[in-house]
């Protein structure tokens, strides 16, 4: 029997479509009280934010969190967004930071988010922008293939590629397939922010976009 996949939410900011542990959600509790559901468990309408805080400004601009929750938004309620927003970009030590990149990868993969393998990356190249993620010990052709998918571009706007510091066998076992040395996802969403955030300052975030190539300094 297949795993039942997980249906990802949309950021009422954005509309950008993500896993649920990549936002913060907002709830309307039966009681008529509006809260930040730090834990994403509490009863009551929801909402969902990238964690972004260009996504909170935008959904507070326009009126969506209002409309998605069909109740007046308390400003002590933005305030507690915008601190946990600010909390939730900071990240712990390395190892942290990796157990919830791997996660994030699994849930993602439940989510039917993740294109796994140059065929399928190369695919979807055409259709929108990626966020391409190489195994620390891929192959060099794998690499090579990688780094050009981030010389070109989608509608003038460049792929992303990050050469991260797991192993194939971690990255497999975090997607649960095997001998995976190349993945992509969605560019534009609050999910592959949150994994440039976990990434770009540990190990080895190697990222090439039209304007030249960057690579990131491992935390001593």
């Amino acid at each position: 029997m297949e795993l039942s996949r997980q249906r990802p939410r949309t950021c009422v900011g954005c509309r950008e479509e993500s896993p649920r542990r990549a936002l913060v959600r907002i709830v309307r509790s039966p009681e008529g009280k509006v809260v930040v559901d730090t834990r994403g468990k509490l009863p009551g309408r929801g909402a969902y934010l990238c964690v972004r805080r260009e996504c909170l400004e935008k959904a507070r601009r326009s009126g969506a969190l209002v409309r998605a929750l069909r109740t007046e938004i308390p400003d002590s309620c933005y305030e507690e967004l915008a601190r946990c927003i600010e909390l939730r970009g900071r990240c712990g030590d390395t190892e942290e930071r990796m157990q919830e990149f791997c996660s994030l990868l699994g849930l993602s993969r439940r989510s039917g988010m993740v294109l796994i393998g140059m065929d399928s990356v190369q695919s979807q190249s055409g259709k929108g922008t990626l966020l391409v993620l190489t195994a620390e010990d891929c192959s060099a052709s794998v690499l090579e293939f990688a780094e050009r998918m981030a010389s070109e571009s989608d509608r003038g706007r460049a792929h992303t590629h990050i050469h991260t510091a797991l192993s194939v066998e971690r990255l497999s076992r975090a997607l649960g397939a095997g001998q995976v040395q190349v993945i992509a996802l969605p560019g534009k969403s609050g999910l592959a922010d949150r994994i440039k955030v976990l990434l770009g300052e540990g190990g080895r975030a190697l990222e090439q976009q039209n304007t030249g190539l960057r690579i990131g300094e491992d935390i001593g």
